[in-house]
């Protein structure tokens, strides 16, 4: 049996993984897909740049249904970039533009990339960090729900 919270997360970190500037992205931050917490992924050694990282985040209280709960797992989608202090701002938008373009929600229809009993997607609004307190790299974070149906309950 396979678990639907997992094929969502899967799926996610699949899509990010398509931002290349050859498909139409600005940058080329989705051959460098990592998941886990972004501090810890950050201070590994050979970590490259630009950067995506899809860390999990608080969920919504999910919906009773006969038999079923509509679950909306969270997660931050958090993309970051080392260019140095003080010329940061343009990478980071490129970023955020490719991220938000990547995860667009799709209206009355469900996501093209997402398995059966994803419903859709939501996104909350980006907030972006600037370089500084010990860090290298800028960054941006997506707040994310994947509304997922669980069934047979």
């Amino acid at each position: 049996m396979t678990n639907p919270l997992s094929e969502g997360r899967q799926a996610l970190v699949r899509r990010l993984s398509t931002i290349a500037i050859a498909s139409g992205y600005r940058t080329d931050a989705g051959a460098n897909v990592k998941t886990g917490w972004f501090n810890e992924v950050l201070q590994r050694e050979k970590v490259g740049f630009p950067l995506i990282v899809v860390q999990k985040a608080k969920d919504q209280d999910p919906v009773p249904g006969p038999r079923a709960l509509k679950v909306a797992a969270g997660y931050y989608v958090i993309g970051a970039v080392d260019v140095g202090l003080d010329d940061y701002e343009d990478a980071l938008d490129d970023l955020e533009l490719d991220l938000l373009c990547c995860l667009r929600p799709e209206q009355g229809r469900p996501l093209p990339w997402a398995p059966a009993g994803i419903q859709n997607i939501a996104l909350g609004g980006a907030e972006q960090f600037p370089p500084g307190n010990g860090e290298r790299a800028a960054s941006v974070l997506i707040p994310v729900h994947l509304y997922t149906f669980i069934t047979g309950l």
